[in-house]
C-alpha cells in the first residue's frame, strides 16, 4: 500500500520588511508592444483588449458593478460591427470611455491612458479596414 507524502513548504515563514518609504507606482500590466502588436479588427485581438480592459479596471476599481456590463456591450457591439451601421460600437466605447476619464487619477493615469488606447483601438480599427481596404 502507498503512503502519501506532503511537503511542508510553510515550515519556515519568512519576516516580512516594512518600508517606510511611500511605494514606487506600480508597473503598467501591459507594454506597448503588446497592445500595438495585435490586430483588433480580428476576434482574437478584441478580446485580448477586452481582457486587457478587465484587468487594469480589477486593479484600479476592484469587483465594481460599473465596468463589467461596460465591457460586455463593448464585446457585444464589437461582435456585431460586421452588420449595418447602428453606431452601437461608438456608443460602447464612449460609455466605456467616459467611466474611465472619471476614474482617472494621478496613480492609475498610465493604465487608464493605455485602456483609452485599447478601446479606441476597438472602436477605430475596424473602420479604418473597411474604408482603407486592407
Amino acid at each position: 500500500m502507498g503512503r502519501v507524502i506532503t511537503p511542508n513548504f510553510h515550515h519556515r515563514e519568512k519576516k516580512v520588511r516594512t518600508c517606510t518609504v511611500s511605494p514606487a507606482p506600480a508597473e503598467p500590466l501591459f507594454s506597448d508592444a503588446e497592445i500595438w502588436s495585435r490586430d483588433y479588427a480580428q476576434a482574437d485581438g478584441v478580446v485580448f483588449g477586452i481582457c486587457a480592459l478587465a484587468a487594469i479596471l480589477s486593479r484600479h476599481l476592484g469587483p465594481d458593478e460599473a465596468w463589467p456590463p461596460l465591457l460586455l456591450g463593448l464585446l457585444d457591439a464589437a461582435r456585431r460591427h460586421l452588420e449595418p451601421r447602428t453606431g452601437q460600437l461608438s456608443q460602447a466605447a464612449r460609455d466605456l470611455k467616459d467611466l474611465l476619464v472619471s476614474e482617472s487619477r494621478a496613480g492609475n493615469a498610465q493604465d487608464f491612458s493605455a485602456a483609452l488606447l485599447i478601446t479606441d483601438l476597438i472602436e477605430y480599427t475596424p473602420r479604418y479596414r473597411v474604408t482603407s481596404g486592407r
